[in-house]
């Protein structure tokens, strides 16, 4: 892989090279061309421009020369000028010469002699200094170019071409032509197709003549020296050559003609950007190709080596699925097999094999199910005949054809295989086998390991209801004795809201530890004779509170002949209603709850029930969604999250409810709409109290204290409880003495005598049950003397325990202070039981 994306990306670079090579040669040699073709243009140019400008000064040359014959015709006898004569053959010359626009005769001494213009004549000719002298100076008569100057006549600038001539024998004097630079301009414009071209008719000392384009603030200025050689000199060959341009200064093509007369010179100038024109955009357009071409060939490499990554993760993810396909099948607790269309063999994992250990050395891919069926006949039909194993491989293969789902197989050792066959897309056929023994083994192994884990769970509620029951007792318990406190309006109210939340958390702990007992199986119904209607009155007694708390109104309808007691369990009946009406309380926020109670004789209700009671609970709140009825019996549920975020609870009390109503053989129905309410009905099944037992049943649940004061010992590790259970006691009229542990209770009982223990059950040193063991393994009465377990554990099975160990009553944190008078009532009246004779080790 390594190799090839060195191999791709090592060609896309050459290329993109080849690519840069090749543009790059390709601008140069464009460049190249550019400025050769300039160079010839320039050179032909100024070919034209000398030959042109030369023509010119030849022109004017010849003109000024026949001057010097005008003159001597034009002298009188008298051997002087006539000059008035003389004025109209000079305008008659002038006219007809196109390039030159005056000419005049000027004495040596500066006068005017003659001049073809009248203008000229009447304001005079102002010729630049020393220009006269440089003229008559000359032994050797020759055409003389002025410095560019701006004649009297006229505002534009012009040149003085003049040639000395002899007026007589003693006399000289200078003809001279005026030429306008815009004459010459023209002359010079004619050959000109350069665009960019600047053009200069010089002196040798460097002096501006003559500009194209014109420049009217250089003309007539020194230019810099040239650098082909000094002033007066000839500036190199009549070649082109590179050297800033005479005007601006800029790289040029540059070519230089001297004119055929000494001292002028005619420079060709083309800036070097204007000689290569096109190519700057020519080259952008070029490399932009190649920059697109080079871009091809890096997108087309990363495309390759994109295509080839994918190809080699396609490869190594086939092989990685192939790979964990394998280990799957292999990890399989079932056997597992594939056939193609043709019902070959395709794969088929170990398991298999450990199943039919005899087909270890059939199996292989191609061969077919026939071979394969022939070959386990041998094993699964050991005493058959050759018939019987014929009539198994056909059984076999009509299997195989129909692929109906399961079937099973016994197999030579007793085992059941249970098989299931599908097909493939393809017409191919999975078949998978399940060990059915090895199954019922594991299944017995998770029952076990369920049972394990509800054990655990069982242990665990037990801990969290005594850790949270220990110091919620000391809360309700403190709590109880704040309110009996003298408190003005305000700190009473804060401490009924204080009684309020402790006992919403204790209906919480009350509602799990009820779960963990439905869960368990092990919830239990105390069947006593009770009076019915004061238990639903005290019910609604007390939810009327909150009913007229939120301005609502809570109704109860009592049919006049409804039984006055029955048989059942009270303490259930009230949780399933304060559930219910305290649900429909808690979700009408203006209306009334309605509790109608109805009955009726059930003589073929089943086990020895004959009472089929009826209580519909009716609200006028915010009602149900018909989607989530079926989940409203549902633990942990409610209707929907915004109900459980306003409202708040747990979802436990209607989950529970029904569970309580089942057990009591009864049902919960529930009809409600959005908005306009709820209905919930339950139906019960109750017997008839025993007509003797029931003022004994009905005593029995009334209220019993104690004969006399007592003195009692408390076994409590917990100091905040100390304090309040002995301000319970002292309340109470009873003399209390406290010790912190077990190992304490144990010595106080044989050093002073109590009426009775209050024995907590979870303390360090020794626990509540052990130390009831030992007392009771006292000698004498100090062994009989009534103990009274006082601990956080609810669980039925605890409560047994605890009675199990010699303890008279069972009182659960939260302590309430009736419940624990009640208590201590029942357990000082109770038969005291015999002691077990002797002495425990390490005590006397």
């Amino acid at each position: 892989m390594a190799d090839f994306r060195l191999a791709l990306w090592g060609g896309a670079a050459l290329m993109v090279g080849a690519i840069g090579l090749a543009t790059g040669a390709l601008l140069a040699y464009q460049h190249d061309a550019a400025l050769r073709t300039s160079e010839v243009r320039t050179l032909h140019f100024a070919n034209g421009a000398e030959a042109g400008m030369n023509r010119s000064f030849v022109g004017v040359d010849v003109l000024l020369a026949g001057i010097d014959e005008v003159l001597g015709e034009h002298r009188g006898a008298d051997g002087q000028l006539d000059a008035q004569r003389l004025e109209r053959t000079l305008a008659r010359m002038n006219q007809q010469h196109l390039l030159v626009r005056d000419l005049a005769v000027v004495a040596d001494d500066g006068r005017l002699i003659a001049a073809a213009e009248p203008q000229t004549r009447r304001l005079g000719l102002k010729l630049p200094e020393g220009f006269a002298r440089q003229v008559l100076a000359q032994v050797v008569p020759m055409l003389t170019i002025s410095a560019p100057a701006v004649p009297f006549a006229s505002a534009e600038r012009a040149l003085y071409f003049a040639r000395p001539v002899r007026l007589d024998d003693q006399r000289r004097a200078m003809v001279v032509a005026e030429v306008p630079l815009p004459l010459l301009a023209a002359v010079l414009a004619q050959a000109n197709d350069l665009a960019g071209l600047q053009v200069t008719i010089e002196r040798d000392d460097d002096l501006l003549l003559l500009s194209m384009p014109a420049d009217e603030r250089q003309i007539g200025r020194r230019l810099a020296a040239w650098q082909g050689g000094g002033s007066g000199a000839l500036p190199g060959p009549a070649t082109a050559q590179r050297a800033p341009a005479r005007l601006t200064g800029a790289p040029a093509i540059v070519v230089v003609r001297p004119a055929i007369y000494r001292g002028v010179r005619i420079v060709a100038s083309l800036p070097l950007q204007a000689a290569l024109g096109q190519w700057p955009q020519d080259s952008r357009i070029i490399a932009a190709i190649a920059a697109l071409f080079g871009t091809l060939v890096l997108g087309a490499a990363a495309f390759g080596q994109w295509h080839v990554n994918r190809l080699h993760r396609t490869r190594a993810e086939l092989a990685r699925f192939k790979g964990t396909l394998e280990q799957a099948l292999a990890s399989m607790h079932d056997g597992f097999v594939l056939y193609d269309a043709q019902m070959r063999l395709l794969a088929w994992n170990q398991r298999y094999v450990e199943l039919f250990p005899w087909l270890k050395d059939s199996v292989a891919v191609g061969v077919s199910a026939r071979t394969i069926a022939e070959r386990a006949a041998h094993d699964m039909v050991p005493g058959g005949d050759d018939a019987a194993r014929a009539a198994f491989v056909e059984r076999r293969l009509a299997l195989w054809d129909r692929a109906e789902g399961v079937h099973s197989q016994t197999l030579p050792d007793g085992r059941i295989v249970h098989t299931t066959e599908r097909r493939t897309p393809d017409g191919g056929l999975v078949s998978v086998y399940r060990d059915i023994t090895a199954d019922e083994r594991e299944l017995a192994r998770v029952k076990h390991a369920a049972e394990a884990a509800s054990q655990a769970k069982s242990r665990f509620l037990a801990a969290m209801s005594h850790e949270i029951r220990t110091p919620l007792n000391a809360v309700l318990g403190m709590n109880g004795l704040l309110l009996a406190s003298p408190l003005n309006a305000e700190q009473r109210h804060h401490a009924e809201l204080i009684r309020s939340s402790g006992q919403s958390l204790l209906a919480i702990i009350n509602d799990i530890l009820d779960l963990s007992k439905i869960e368990a199986g092990r919830m239990e119904l105390e069947i006593v004779d009770f009076l019915l209607v004061e238990t639903i009155q005290e019910v609604v007694s007390l939810l009327a509170v909150r009913a007229e708390a939120k301005g609502l109104r809570l109704t109860l309808q009592l049919p006049p002949d409804l039984p006055q007691r029955v048989r059942g369990d009270p303490s259930r009946l009230r949780q399933v209603l304060f559930n219910l009406i305290g649900n429909g309380l808690k979700f009408t926020d203006e209306g009334r709850v309605e509790v109608a109670v109805s009955h009726r004789i059930d003589a073929a209700a089943p086990t020895e029930t004959s009472i089929e009671l009826g209580i519909v609970i009716s609200d006028t709140g915010i009602g149900i969604e018909p989607a989530v009825l079926p989940k409203l019996f549902e633990r942990f549920s409610q209707a929907d999250s915004s109900t459980a975020r306003r409202f708040g609870g747990t979802g436990l009390g209607l989950a529970i409810s029904r569970e309580i109503v089942e057990l009591m053989h009864g049902r919960i129905d529930v009809h409600s709409q959005p908005g306009a309410g709820s209905r919930f009905t339950v139906t019960l099944h109750l017997a008839p109290a025993a007509a003797p037992g029931a003022a004994a049943a009905a005593a029995a649940h009334e209220p019993v204290a104690a004969p006399r004061p007592l003195r009692i010992l408390v076994a409590e590790d917990n100091g905040v409880n100390q304090i309040l259970i002995k301000a319970m006691l002292d309340q109470q009229g009873h003399f209390s003495d406290i010790v912190a542990d077990g190992i304490e209770a144990l010595r106080q009982v044989q050093a002073a005598r109590y009426d009775l223990v209050l024995m907590d059950i979870q303390m360090p040193e020794m626990d509540g049950q052990s130390a009831t063991e030992a007392i009771r393994a006292l000698p004498g009465p100090v062994g009989r003397v009534p103990i009274v377990a006082m601990t956080a554990n609810a669980m039925p099975e605890e409560r047994a325990a605890y009675l199990a160990a010699g303890m008279n009553d069972h009182v659960t944190k939260p302590i309430n202070p009736r419940l624990l008078a009640e208590a201590i009532a029942r357990a000082v009246a109770s038969p005291i039981p015999e002691s077990v004779p002797g002495e425990l080790p390490g005590f006397s």
